[in-house]
């Protein structure tokens, strides 16, 4: 298994009873409005970082831009990724670090979100051994049947 990020671009994010996240509104690929500018009331992001645990992150700094501007970041040191991999380790069963991976996550919540034109909302996370790529969201002009947006 390879280092990757998941990413989910959505209209909400919900905590249930019992440790569950609903996903309210989930884009594919693609955020279509009538016409620019528009301001959604909210747009988030859930950001899954995944690695083996035999190869555990040492350094993880995340990013989410619109286009070329950072609209945030953040940076988890070695002492959180060292205590991220401890528990991970304390989890292992008799199969060991071979068969597990390392998973942690990140939510994302702007609100409101203006957008002034077309643009590509991207997920970077750059750790000791190179950039990962998540998914990205492209928002243009189309047809859509949502309440002001």
């Amino acid at each position: 298994m390879n280092r990757h990020i998941q990413t989910i671009f959505c209209d909400d994010i919900r905590h249930e009873l019992g440790g569950k996240l609903s996903f309210i509104g989930v884009y594919t690929g693609h955020l279509f409005v009538r016409a620019f500018p528009v301001t959604l009331p909210k747009l988030c992001l859930a950001l899954t970082a995944i690695t083996p645990a035999s190869q555990p992150f040492q350094k993880l700094d995340l990013r989410i831009l619109k286009d070329e501007e950072i609209l945030a970041e953040g940076s988890l040191d070695e002492s959180m990724l060292s205590n991220v991999a401890a528990a991970a380790g304390e989890a292992d069963g008799p199969d060991g670090k071979e068969n597990r991976v390392q998973v942690l996550n990140s939510l994302f919540v702007f609100s409101p979100f203006q957008i002034d034109a077309p643009c590509r909302l991207r997920v970077r996370a750059v750790t000791e051994s190179g950039e990962l790529k998540g998914l990205s969201l492209m928002i243009a002009e189309g047809p859509v049947d949502i309440p002001g947006a």
